[in-house]
């Protein structure tokens, strides 16, 4: 558990939906994540079992903090699938951060989640 508080603005801020398809925990964030969401990604990232895919796709902002946060995911050893299709305001600081070079990036959750 994470021990940054939750407030009524880190709650607007970013909403996360997680699902089950295929064996794999879906989760799908809306919003910003920044200093004040990475925490909250990172406790819902850890808290799924097994494969982890991560919809970036209605992410309007990504900081060097929920990269740290997907990063966290991998070094636990846990396979982390990031869903960031052409034109996601995400590919950019993915891109920078060269983390594609570990975390493997899909067009859509149908071919994230495909054996």
């Amino acid at each position: 558990m994470s021990d940054e508080p939750r407030t009524p603005l880190t709650e607007r801020l970013l909403d996360l939906a997680v699902e089950y398809r295929s064996g794999a925990a879906v989760v799908r964030a809306t919003g910003e994540i920044d200093l004040s969401t990475a925490p909250r990604l990172a406790e819902t990232l850890a808290e799924q079992p097994g494969t982890v895919v991560l919809d970036l796709t209605r992410v309007a902002f990504l900081s060097a903090a929920g990269v740290q946060a997907m990063l966290d995911v991998r070094a636990r050893g846990r396979e982390l699938r990031l869903v960031a299709p052409p034109g996601c305001r995400a590919n950019r600081v993915l891109d920078l951060a060269g983390v594609t070079s570990v975390l493997t990036r899909y067009e859509s959750v149908c071919d994230a989640v495909a054996p």
